[in-house]
């Protein structure tokens, strides 16, 4: 499947083949405040899947240790997609906001970065609340994901 996507002002077109590895709700404090949002719906890809976003993106890292680069809109300030790592061994964050069709990516299946929520969140999706569970919880899906 074919996913087009873009940035809210619509400088940054790009397009994510496949289907994503999981889609999850992330509370951590930089997307509550990049978002302007209590927490970001997001899809993770292979980055090798990813037509990635050069146009008008500045990444950066907005934490010392085990840091993804976020890329934020040059124009409209407000966040692309984030990466971590490179080619084959890569992956792409891409907030569900920014694909033209969210209705077509699979359910949420999980909330990272619970402790840090702005709010609670009533539902029955598995609650990992800090560092060390939210990361446990995405090796074991990248693990089965192959």
């Amino acid at each position: 499947m074919e996913h087009t996507c873009q940035c809210p002002c619509g400088t940054n077109q790009f397009s994510v083949s496949g289907d994503p590895i999981v889609r999850f709700f992330c509370h951590c404090t930089i997307c509550q405040e990049k978002y302007d949002a209590p927490f970001a719906d997001v899809a993770l890809f292979k980055l090798s899947s990813v037509d990635l976003p050069e146009q008008a993106v500045t990444y950066g890292q907005y934490k010392r240790f085990v840091a993804i680069d976020r890329g934020m809109c040059d124009d409209c300030h407000k966040p692309v997609m984030a990466k971590m790592g490179a080619g084959e061994k890569g992956y792409a964050f891409i907030a569900a906001q920014n694909f033209a069709n969210p209705e077509a990516l699979p359910a949420s299946t999980m909330h990272v970065f619970y402790g840090t929520r702005a709010h609670d969140v009533d539902d029955l999706l598995p609650k990992h609340h800090n560092w060390l569970s939210s990361q446990w919880a995405f090796l074991k899906l990248l693990r089965s994901a192959g």
